[in-house]
């Protein structure tokens, strides 16, 4: 085979291979499947996903977003995992992940993530005017095990918000925001600040 015919072999590879290796990046849509537990259980995971601006996806149950920036959909799957079994939520979780679209193949739609305690966890289409309580309506609301500390997560900053403070339900959302209702304790006390929140509430 001759220099020419060579090149022009290896950049048709290269073209067919980069989506491939290309990693997970903000913006971007994996459907997430879980195996190795009861139907209910999967209900409550099985779903699709956008990777926030801080490059974590928001899953129920978990008390914090997994790291997804620059993964491919099988160490995505590994490290969701391994991030249930950390939690203690599932001892042997098969996860199956598969990337669906990118941020550049629709980059007019704006969503809003909301995860943890709630009864259907996915995403909402954000619409202008949207506050935290109509978001969380959209998932169905928080289930029996839903605490008043609710997590909003905006550029790259996190919030607590208290879901009995009608103030606080009322705060109006930003494109891509994301929701994690945390899991109730035995004594359910805010745990934020008013200085913190202060700047999202209504004026």
């Amino acid at each position: 085979m001759n220099a020419p015919m060579k090149a022009i072999l290896f950049l048709a590879m290269a073209v067919s291979v980069s989506p491939l290796l290309a990693g997970l990046e903000p913006g971007d849509t994996v459907k997430i499947s879980l195996r190795g537990v009861d139907g209910d259980e999967q209900q409550k995971v099985n779903g699709e996903y956008r990777v926030g601006e801080s490059g974590t996806v928001s899953l129920p149950l978990l008390d914090k977003g997994v790291p997804a920036r620059g993964l491919n959909a099988e160490q995505l799957a590994r490290a969701i995992e391994a991030a249930y079994r950390a939690e203690d939520i599932y001892t042997k979780p098969s996860i199956q992940a598969e990337v669906l679209k990118g941020k550049e193949l629709d980059p007019n739609q704006a969503i809003i993530s909301i995860g943890g305690q709630v009864r259907k966890a996915g995403e909402a289409t954000f619409r202008k005017g949207m506050t935290v309580i109509q978001a969380l309506d959209a998932a169905g609301g928080s289930n029996d095990f839903g605490s008043r500390n609710i997590i909003l997560l905006r550029a790259g900053k996190q919030y607590c918000l208290d879901f009995k403070n009608l103030k606080h339900k009322n705060i109006e959302l930003q494109p891509n925001d994301s929701l994690q209702v945390e899991q109730e304790s035995v004594i359910d006390r805010w745990k934020g600040s008013d200085e913190a929140v202060k700047p999202l509430l209504p004026k």
